[in-house]
């Protein structure tokens, strides 16, 4: 049932949407969403840098890469999800189920809960459109 699918594809493409969103307007000089909770760490965080790049961006600026990257990566997998159903790729569709598992994964390990539970229902989505 391709509607099951494209709706998974709708909410990764939702939970990146967000994060781009989200990511861009800390860009600006009032972060918001991902600042720490502890006022007195984003100077300092401006102001150094990472261990594997002393030479690099303030470490803030790499946080913001990060998100910002990691937004895009969202939307394209959501891309690929609208891609595998369309056009019936059938080698594509067991490697972004594994990939939606690890979003998962990754987001009960290291995030919150509702990247985590989106994953888990979009990926959930995708594989009962691809099976039924």
């Amino acid at each position: 049932m391709n509607v099951l699918a494209f709706a998974s594809a709708a909410i990764f493409a939702l939970l990146g949407v967000l994060h781009l969103v989200y990511t861009l307007h800390d860009f600006g000089d009032r972060p918001r969403y991902f600042r720490p909770r502890d006022s007195s760490l984003l100077p300092a965080m401006r102001q150094t840098t990472t261990a594997i790049a002393p030479g690099g961006r303030d470490y803030w600026s790499g946080i913001l890469g990060f998100n910002l990257s990691h937004a895009i990566g969202i939307l394209l997998f959501a891309l690929l999800i609208v891609v595998a159903t369309q056009y019936q790729i059938a080698w594509l569709k067991p490697l972004l189920a594994a990939i939606g598992l690890a979003f998962a994964i990754i987001a009960w390990r290291c995030w919150f809960r509702i990247p985590m539970w989106g994953s888990l229902v979009g990926t959930a989505l995708m594989i009962a459109g691809w099976l039924f």
